[in-house]
């Protein structure tokens, strides 16, 4: 009896042994196995901006994991073969199940780098905090032979591409009886992207389009300009950025950009000028080359608009007006007149057409209707900066300006108090200067405007400012100008512009001259429009 009851204990403890042995192998048993990523895909290629996918399989089948991408909370990630963490110009943007164990990832380029080759694995990270990775694959975006010609110039290039290839039109229209020139209408705005390129590297990018928030929309633009076949534009950016990349301590980010045809250093004189005499704001610009939807379209001058934006272009307040002395009034819709010159109109620059009031085209038509009443009685200076539109005119017998009606004429006001004057704002057209030889610019000539009579006024302040302006600058205009052309034609730029024309007249079958030909055209009026002028201007006094 004794020996059975003791042999007991012992039998029990064994049992209960080999239970717990079962129970800690069944715990085991219920441990997943480590995953295994493979990948189906070995390599991709992407375009700037562009995305492209890849595909791996996940084993043990069934294995489950999170891949919310957009939630920030997917266990898939990128990384490179050694396991190192890296930055890639590209990133996961989606990823969807195909079914059997198989998924696609979808990689996004971030336009961060235009070229580039990248070897890289997914990463995988379980519930259990172990990590695995796939087999390399690789990543890559070249840049096709047309693109890299654009970039070996050395000028910025431009990359717009517009949803679906869709290309901008527009109806061209003709000048009603009694008036003058030739326009367009009804131009369509087409979503897109725009990427700037320069020396290879991305300077900018809109991203995809999405109102408000990403992209742009690009139109035709111009007047007669626009009957060519080399098409000006414009940008309309859905946020705000400066193009230009300037790096001054100004905030110089708006909407609207555009890109004009190339003129042979025309613009860039006329701007200088611009600057020289101190009207009120000189646009900025750089010379760019334009890959429309794979489509090299030409040299072009990437350029700031006209329009208000208080810390970068013409500061007004919300309450003032930008508006043009406009001979294409017949092609808008909102345009005012007191009957100054049978042919011209005024229009808005600002407020814009659709959004100025009936109040507010009363108010600046009676203030217009005071200062034209002024300059015919002599009493103008009550209601213009004198001075700006001395240097208005000046600016335009100095570049020797065969246009006036075409050449925009553009006067803002700050605010609709009294003390707030009509002043000139900028420069702009210059497809017509150096061709008053032996003569004043027809704006000095020509009644459309106000400037014959306000020079034949009895009330001397405006003769007295524009002769003051001369002998201020009389000295330094011209030597200042010609010298930022004749550095330009021999600086890197000039030599990219050189470039840029060769291809721009290939592509268009044009015969545009060296910059240096551009350079000795300027030079040669800049040293014989002095005497001219101090001749004609001894009559002012």
């Amino acid at each position: 009896m004794d020996r059975k009851f003791t042999i007991w204990p012992v039998l029990i403890l064994f049992l209960l042994m080999g239970c717990g042995d079962q129970i800690e192998e069944q715990k085991q048993d219920t441990t997943p196995s480590e995953a295994h990523l493979t990948m189906i895909t070995e390599s991709v290629s992407l375009i700037t901006g562009g995305e492209g996918y890849v595909d791996f399989r996940i084993s043990p089948y069934g294995t489950t994991f999170n891949y919310d991408v957009p939630g920030n909370k997917s266990d898939i990630s990128l990384s490179k073969v050694s396991g190192v963490a890296a930055d890639f110009p590209f990133k996961i943007s989606r990823i969807e199940p195909l079914g059997e164990g198989t998924y696609r990832v979808f990689l996004k380029d971030a336009s961060i780098k235009f070229t580039y080759n990248e070897l890289l694995c997914l990463s995988f990270k379980d519930a259990l905090g172990r990590f695995t990775r796939s087999n390399g694959f690789r990543v890559a975006c070249s840049c096709d032979e047309t693109t890299q010609k654009l970039i070996d110039t050395g000028l910025p290039l431009v990359i717009i591409v517009t949803d679906n290839g869709e290309e901008p039109t527009c109806e061209y229209v003709s000048h009603p009886p009694g008036c003058n020139g030739a326009g367009i209408k009804n131009a369509t705005k087409v979503p897109g992207s725009v990427t700037i390129l320069e020396k290879g590297n991305i300077k900018y990018t809109s991203g995809d389009y999405k109102e408000k928030e990403s992209g742009m929309t690009v139109r035709i633009r111009g007047n007669t300009s626009a009957y060519g076949a080399k098409k000006p534009y414009k940008i309309k950016l859905q946020k705000k950025a400066d193009l230009l990349s300037r790096d001054d301590g100004k905030d110089h980010r708006d909407k609207d950009w555009l890109l004009l045809r190339y003129d042979g250093l025309k613009t860039m004189a006329g701007f200088k000028v611009n600057d020289l005499l101190g009207l009120q704001w000189t646009p900025g610009f750089q010379f760019v080359n334009v890959l429309f939807n794979g489509d090299y379209r030409g040299l072009y001058m990437l350029t700031e608009s006209v329009k208000r934006n208080d810390t970068a272009r013409l500061n007004v307040s919300k309450e003032g007006y930008i508006i043009e002395y406009d001979a294409y009034w017949w092609n808008e819709d909102v345009y005012f007149t007191n009957g100054w010159n049978y042919s011209m109109a005024y229009t808005f620059k600002y407020p814009e057409e659709d959004e100025v009031t009936p109040e507010q085209v009363t108010y600046i038509k009676n203030y217009i209707k005071k200062v034209e009443d002024g300059v015919r009685n002599g009493t103008y200076d009550s209601y213009i900066d004198v001075t700006s539109f001395a240097r208005w005119l000046l600016a335009h017998d100095i570049l020797g300006n065969l246009d006036v009606a075409g050449s925009n004429i553009y006067m803002t006001k700050f605010d609709n108090s009294d003390g707030s004057l009509l002043k000139m704002a900028n420069l702009w057209d210059f497809d017509n200067i150096y061709r008053m030889e032996g003569n004043w610019s027809n704006a000095h000539l020509w009644g459309a405007g106000y400037f014959p009579q306000l020079l034949a006024s009895k009330n001397p302040a405006f003769r007295q400012a524009y002769v003051s302006l001369w002998n201020t600058h009389s000295n330094s205009v011209f030597k200042a100008t010609s010298n930022l052309l004749k550095n330009f034609a021999s600086s890197e730029t000039g030599k990219a512009v050189d470039a840029s024309i060769v291809l721009d007249n290939k592509r268009w079958k044009s015969s545009q001259c060296t910059v240096e030909e551009s350079y000795e055209t300027a030079k040669g009026w800049f040293e014989t429009r002095p005497s001219y002028l101090s001749s004609a201007i001894a009559g002012l006094r």
